[in-house]
């Protein structure tokens, strides 16, 4: 009987989406550098930072997608980031331009980046506005001149409570057969704006993998997030989200199609990018 996955594997099939998120940094970059540039004043990112790295799989997605890119990922679990590099080995790109650092990403100071990655939420860990802060400065300081920060946010509706959200995930890989992800919101605090939130897998022969991860996290209002980011010294800082009439549109794929927003996010659940531009 074959071994059951590593349930970061499964985590990398239902939740990430590395060429999505890659095609959004190079929007981004568009936007606020190759726009607004003249002459040969124009260039092309090509160091990226993925801080709070995981599975490392958008680093080594921005690897593979130009021969002239670096990546370092930068993942403070061992056991993590020892799974993340067993994932990459046979890849010639990876192997030369993907570098997994293990340390706490405020340990890292550099070298300087053009992008920084911090996604799936990972600055939800920070629980006050002197830790948030403290990163972001940090964040700032570790980026070139003109460099990108990007950071995911989410949002609930008012007065939700404990829920649970399921769906089939059908691997491409016909190796894998489809399970079950779930996604839990098992408690919040509207004082605190603390939540508590899981990840379960079901397999297909019934195992169930439960609290496979669990976060502790503060959900943060979006605007107080930008006035943060530009408190820690970045020029620019704005939401990019989905219009919510834009059914077409989605997320999880490379043509999703954000803009900056306007305002605020709808009363309802919201996900949306936050750019900081140097």
């Amino acid at each position: 009987m074959p071994p059951t996955p590593h349930p970061l594997a499964f985590y990398c099939l239902s939740v990430q989406h590395p060429l999505a998120e890659v095609a959004f940094a190079e929007r981004a970059w568009a936007h606020y550098r190759n726009d607004s540039a003249e002459g040969d004043e124009v260039r092309e990112p090509l160091l990226l930072r993925e801080d709070f790295a995981g599975s490392c799989a958008t680093a080594a997605a921005w690897v593979r997608s130009d021969p002239e890119r670096q990546a370092m990922a930068i993942e403070l679990d061992q056991p993590t980031a020892r799974w993340a590099d067993d994932q990459t080995r046979g890849c010639p790109r990876c192997a030369e331009d993907l570098h997994i650092v293990i340390d706490d990403v405020m340990h890292v100071p550099g070298p300087a980046t053009d992008i920084t990655l911090a996604l799936n939420f990972s600055t939800l860990i920070y629980h006050d506005e002197v830790s948030l802060l403290g990163y972001l400065r940090h964040a700032r300081a570790c980026l070139a001149d003109d460099g990108l920060i990007i950071l995911d946010l989410f949002g609930i509706a008012a007065g939700s409570g404990p829920s649970e959200q399921s769906r089939v995930i059908e691997p491409d890989d016909v190796d894998t057969p489809p399970f079950t992800y779930t996604w839990e919101q098992r408690r919040y605090d509207a004082s605190t704006q603390r939540i508590d939130c899981r990840i379960h897998f079901t397999l297909a022969d019934g195992t169930v993998m439960r609290d496979a991860f669990v976060y502790d996290w503060r959900l943060w209002d979006m605007a107080a997030v930008l006035r943060l980011m530009r408190e820690a010294g970045f020029a620019t800082a704005e939401a990019w989200g989905q219009a919510p009439a834009d059914d077409s549109a989605d997320a999880g794929h490379a043509e999703g199609r954000f803009s900056v927003l306007d305002g605020p996010p709808s009363e309802g659940d919201w996900v949306c990018y936050l750019v900081g531009a140097c």
